[in-house]
């Protein structure tokens, strides 16, 4: 990833900071994004930025997306990697504004992101962006319809954005992961739903302990390389089996 400019949203915690950590390691330039920009841990100045923004927020994206262009010129890489999870309920215990403002940050900023990176990305005429929904996306789980929902759309944004964007030679592709050790998924296992949850994923998981983020990072590195040059549309569990049982 020598000289690449790669965008990385969630840039501050779990699969976003290794995401961030592992293109950084590879040579690439990398502009984290995220919401809360004083917990970005800090970088080579030369290569890094951080740059605050509300992925949910149409104007607060634009202005991150100019402050990147503005220190970096081109952007040549894009990963979605901002969520929020949270158990709601069923359909009838979560309330409206629960389940837009997870639709709004899961599926809606990887669209207000995409939406103008892409622009710039089409100056080179070529370009990878990586959405990084769940095995929630592919399967159900109790408790949380709003992420289930806004995960299952990240992959038919994926695949709508890769038949508009071929003609501009820009891949698209979609990881699934799977019980992750990030910050979110140890948040999720406090509450009654998230522990009922929480021993779902140990009988599902068929290596049996959730995977480092390091792992799912080294995934979306390949989607961005060379190596995935022929991919395009793809929709890639890193699950531990979940959904192949």
């Amino acid at each position: 990833m020598i000289g690449r400019t790669i965008v990385v949203t969630g840039a501050g915690s779990g699969i976003g900071q290794a995401v961030t950590d592992l293109c950084l390691a590879t040579g690439a330039r990398v502009a984290g994004i995220d919401l809360d920009v004083e917990g970005v841990p800090a970088r080579d100045a030369g290569n890094f930025i951080a740059v605050a923004a509300d992925v949910a927020d149409e104007n607060s994206v634009r202005a991150a997306v100019a402050e990147i262009v503005e220190n970096f010129a081109d952007v040549d890489a894009l990963v979605n990697c901002a969520g929020i999870g949270g158990y709601t309920g069923d359909v009838t215990e979560t309330s409206p504004e629960s389940w837009r403002r997870v639709l709004d940050v899961n599926l809606t900023g990887a669209y207000l992101v995409s939406r103008e990176v892409l622009p710039v990305m089409r100056r080179g005429s070529s370009g990878a962006v990586v959405h990084v929904s769940s095995q929630y996306g592919m399967v159900g789980g109790a408790g949380f319809p709003a992420y289930c929902a806004a995960k299952a759309g990240l992959i038919g944004l994926t695949r709508a954005m890769a038949v508009d964007h071929a003609p501009d030679g820009i891949r698209v592709n979609c990881v699934c992961p799977g019980p992750t050790d990030t910050p979110m998924l140890a948040r999720s296992g406090r509450d009654e739903t998230g522990g009922r949850e929480a021993e779902r994923v140990r009988e599902r998981n068929l290596f049996g302990t959730p995977a480092p983020a390091r792992k799912v990072a080294e995934v979306i590195g390949f989607l961005l390389g060379p190596g995935s040059a022929s991919m395009t549309g793809a929709v890639v569990p890193v699950d531990g089996g979940w959904t192949a049982g």
